[in-house]
């Protein structure tokens, strides 16, 4: 079909001018632009994140967040004097019972059935310095042997102190407990003796019996008033046991 001048010369209408190019050009750039905030909004939450790590990696190890710090530690001089003191109590206690009731019959132990006339044989157990520590009280005599003392505060005024009428308590290696005169002036126990505990066997010749005795064992000890009756006599024919 030919066309006329008028054709040719009128614009497309259908075509987009490049006026209407420019303006979707800049919606385009004015779109980018107002979406860009939301991004750049969000870099600084990202880049907060390396400040908690960094932080949480200067916290030491082992705590957590919120954590008391540990109180320091006490000195533990005082309380390590104190338990040294207790201790040097409690054992110089012990001490004291076993030099007490080392002395005294295993409870419930039956003595023996000893009558006046009989010679038994005895294993004594002593120390050099029993010759000044060991004594009774008690004014009663048994065959003409008697005690140091009268009464505890009272030294023996009706006779002499010879040795062999000088009644000792003396305690066997087997726990039997007597009271006897005449061991210190044995002869074998008239020379030097062992400086630790030794024993000595005797012939105790049985006397009688006292009643009810006080004893001490030591000359700085408290005296034990007894409540049986001691047997009494006289030991002879000492020998040394070694050790």
């Amino acid at each position: 079909m030919a066309t006329s001048s008028e054709d040719k010369d009128r614009p497309d209408e259908d075509a987009p001018s490049e006026e209407d190019g420019a303006k979707d050009t800049s919606a385009e750039e004015d779109g980018g632009s107002r979406a860009a905030p939301p991004a750049e909004a969000a870099a600084p939450a990202r880049a907060s994140r390396p400040a908690k790590q960094a932080g949480a990696a200067r916290r030491p190890a082992g705590k957590k967040p919120g954590a008391r710090p540990r109180a320091a530690a006490q000195p533990q001089g005082g309380s390590l004097g104190k338990s040294m003191i207790l201790f040097l109590i409690i054992i110089g206690g012990l001490a004291a019972a076993f030099a007490y009731f080392g002395r005294e019959p295993a409870a419930g132990t039956a003595g023996p059935k000893w009558k006046t006339g009989d010679k038994a044989q005895v294993e004594v157990t002593l120390v050099s310095s029993d010759i000044k520590d060991l004594a009774c009280w008690s004014a009663e005599e048994v065959n003409g042997r008697h005690c140091a003392f009268e009464s505890p505060s009272k030294g023996w005024s009706k006779g002499d102190a010879d040795d062999k009428k000088l009644l000792r308590p003396y305690t066997t290696t087997d726990r039997v407990q007597f009271l006897a005169a005449g061991l210190w002036s044995d002869p074998v126990l008239t020379g030097k003796l062992p400086s630790a505990r030794f024993a000595v066997k005797c012939t105790y010749t049985v006397e009688g019996r006292m009643k009810r005795p006080g004893i001490r064992w030591s000359s700085e000890g408290a005296w034990l008033d007894r409540t049986d009756d001691w047997y009494t006599g006289l030991l002879s024919d000492c020998k040394l046991i070694t050790p």
